[in-house]
C-alpha cells in the first residue's frame, strides 16, 4: 500500500525546485463572525479533503474562494494564512468575489451550465452570456493571481475541477513552460450532449493548455477524446492517450481518486464502546430499530435521493415485516438553495419524506431520521461503523468518495454497502451490491438481501473492497497525478 512517506518523499524529489501550486473553488475552512468571536467552519466538500490531505503531507500553496465573512479579517500582509489551523502546513490564498460575480460564475455558468451539462440526470443546462463572460474573467483573475505569486519561479500548479476549465490556457499563454495539470472530478459528458454548448470550443482548448488532463474513469477519457475529434478535428493516439494541438502535447488518463484509509482506522480506533447511544447524544435521535441504514450526501438532484426514498417507501410496503426493523438516517448538506432546481428538488424531497414517514410511522418507531447539516468526519466515521447498510444511490457521479469511506468504516462482518451502478466508485467497489436506483423493485430487493445477509459474506465483501482501496488510496493518486502532469520529464527513477 502506498503511504503518506511513499507521497512525500516522492514529491520532494519529483517537485524539486518548484513551488507546489493548488487551485481548487471550495477552500478547506471559512472564518465566520459570531456575536463576540471568530469561528472555524471547515469545509465538508469530498474535493477540498483530498487536497487538503495531500497539502499536509507536502506543503505549498492553495488558491481558492473566501466564503466566511471574516474571511478576509485573519489574512497577513500578502493575503495568506496557515492551514489546517494550528499545523501551519501549507498556506491559504484567498480570492474573493462579488456577490455579483459568485451567482454567475459559481451559482450560474458553472453549477447551472456545466454541472448538468455534464451530468446525465435530464436536467437541462442553462446557456447565459453574462454567465459565460464572468466565467471567463473569474478564470483570468485566477490566473492573474497565481502568476502574481510564483512570479518568475519554476513552479507546478494542480488544477481542480469545472470551475477552471479555462486557466490552463491562460497560464500557458503568459508562462508557456509551467508544469500545469488539472484533474476533472465530474463526469465529461458525450459528444452528442456537449455538441450544445455554445463554448464548446473554448472549453477544450482551455482545458488542452494542460500538460495532462486526470478523470476519474477511462469512460470520461473516452468521452473526452470524442469531443476533441468532433469539435477540434484532432487526431489522437490512443494508445499513448496523448493529444498534440497548436503545438503543446497534453496527456489524458483516467487515475481514479483514493481515500486516506488510515485517516478512518486511526478515529475508529480511537473510539471505544461506540453504540448508538453516540447518535442519541450527537443527533438527538433515539433510533431503536434492529437495523440501521444510512447514507451521507450532498442535496442536489445529481445523488439520486428522491430515486432513495421512494426504494424506502417501496422497500416498507413490500416487506411490511420489516417496517419496525429497519430506520434509515439521512445525513443530507443543504447547498446551492438559490438555484431555481436544486430549490425545487428540496421541496419534494421533504414533501416526500413527510409522506414516507406519515405513511408508516407509528408511536415507537419510525421510518426515517432526516438531518440536513453536516456532522464532523470522525462522526460520520462512527455512523458507518454503526450501520448494518450504506446506501448510496447517485444518478451520474465521477467517483463518489462516500461509498469508498463507508467501505473502509463500516464493521466488516455487519456493514453492506448498497451502491449505484451509475457512481465511478461503482468500478472498483465490484463486491457491493451494485443497483440501479431508476429499478425500484430490483433495488429494494438488492436492499432486503443486505439486511439478511449472513456475516462471513459480508466479511468476504468488505475485505475485497478494502484490499482495493488499500492499493488505490489517496497517496497513490496524488504521486499519479503528479508523474503523469510531468510526463515530459524522466520520472521512472522515481
Amino acid at each position: 500500500m502506498t503511504t503518506d512517506k511513499d507521497l512525500i518523499d516522492f514529491a520532494t524529489k519529483a517537485l524539486a525546485g518548484k513551488k507546489f501550486v493548488s487551485v481548487i473553488q471550495r477552500q478547506p475552512f471559512s472564518h465566520i463572525k459570531t456575536n463576540s468571536t471568530i469561528k472555524l467552519e471547515k469545509s465538508v466538500g469530498g474535493v477540498t479533503v483530498l487536497l487538503d490531505s495531500i497539502l499536509k503531507k507536502i506543503g505549498g500553496l492553495m488558491v481558492a474562494v473566501g466564503s466566511g465573512d471574516a474571511d478576509a479579517e485573519v489574512l497577513d500582509k500578502d493575503g495568506h494564512i496557515k492551514m489546517p489551523p494550528g499545523e501551519d502546513k501549507y498556506s491559504l490564498k484567498r480570492i474573493f468575489l462579488t456577490k455579483k460575480e459568485l451567482d454567475r460564475f459559481y451559482y450560474g455558468f458553472a453549477n447551472q451550465t456545466l454541472w448538468p451539462l455534464c451530468h446525465c440526470v435530464f436536467v437541462k443546462p442553462i446557456f447565459r452570456t453574462s454567465w459565460w463572460k464572468t466565467y471567463v474573467n473569474i478564470n483570468k483573475r485566477f490566473a492573474q493571481i497565481i502568476l502574481d505569486e510564483i512570479k518568475d519561479d519554476n513552479a507546478f500548479i494542480w488544477i481542480n475541477d469545472y470551475h477552471f476549465a479555462l486557466l490552463p490556457k491562460m497560464l500557458r499563454k503568459k508562462r508557456p513552460k509551467l508544469n500545469i495539470g488539472i484533474f476533472w472530478h465530474i463526469p465529461w459528458p458525450t459528444s452528442e450532449i456537449f455538441r450544445i454548448c455554445p463554448w464548446r470550443k473554448e472549453i477544450l482548448e482551455g482545458l488542452l493548455g494542460a500538460n495532462f488532463v486526470g478523470f476519474h474513469r477511462r469512460y470520461h477519457v473516452e468521452n473526452f477524446m470524442d469531443c476533441l475529434r468532433q469539435e477540434l478535428g484532432i487526431q489522437i493516439d490512443k494508445s499513448s492517450s496523448t493529444v498534440y494541438y497548436q503545438q503543446h502535447q497534453t496527456k489524458l488518463l483516467n487515475i481514479p481518486t483514493g481515500i486516506d484509509i488510515d485517516e478512518i482506522d486511526h478515529k475508529l480506533q480511537q473510539q471505544k464502546n461506540l453504540d448508538r447511544s453516540f447518535i442519541k447524544k450527537r443527533l438527538g435521535y433515539d433510533i431503536n430499530s434492529t437495523y440501521l441504514v444510512v447514507g451521507v450526501d450532498r442535496i442536489d438532484y445529481t445523488k439520486g435521493l428522491i430515486e432513495r426514498f421512494r426504494i424506502l417507501d417501496r422497500f416498507f410496503d413490500k416487506y411490511p415485516h420489516m417496517q419496525a426493523q429497519v430506520s434509515y438516517l439521512s445525513i443530507a448538506v443543504k447547498s446551492r438553495l438559490n438555484i431555481p432546481a436544486v430549490k425545487a428538488y428540496n421541496a419534494k424531497l421533504y414533501k416526500l419524506i413527510d409522506r414516507i414517514n406519515s405513511t408508516y410511522q407509528t408511536k415507537q418507531w419510525k421510518p426515517i431520521y432526516f438531518f440536513d447539516s453536516a456532522i464532523d468526519r470522525d462522526e460520520l466515521f462512527s455512523l458507518y461503523h454503526l450501520a448494518d447498510v450504506g446506501l448510496v444511490t447517485p444518478l451520474d457521479d465521477g467517483m463518489n468518495l462516500v461509498a469508498k469511506e463507508y467501505a473502509i468504516g463500516a464493521k466488516p462482518n455487519k456493514g453492506v454497502l448498497v451502491l449505484s451502478q451509475f457512481a465511478g466508485a461503482a468500478k472498483d467497489l465490484t463486491t457491493a451490491l451494485l443497483i440501479n436506483p431508476y429499478d425500484v423493485e430490483k433495488s429494494v430487493d438488492a436492499l432486503y438481501e443486505a439486511l439478511l445477509m449472513n456475516s462471513e459474506e459480508k466479511l468476504q465483501r468488505n475485505l475485497a473492497m478494502r484490499r482495493v482501496l488499500e492499493e488505490h488510496n489517496i497517496y497513490r493518486w496524488g504521486m499519479e497525478f503528479i508523474k503523469n502532469t510531468l510526463y515530459k520529464d524522466n520520472l521512472s527513477k522515481y
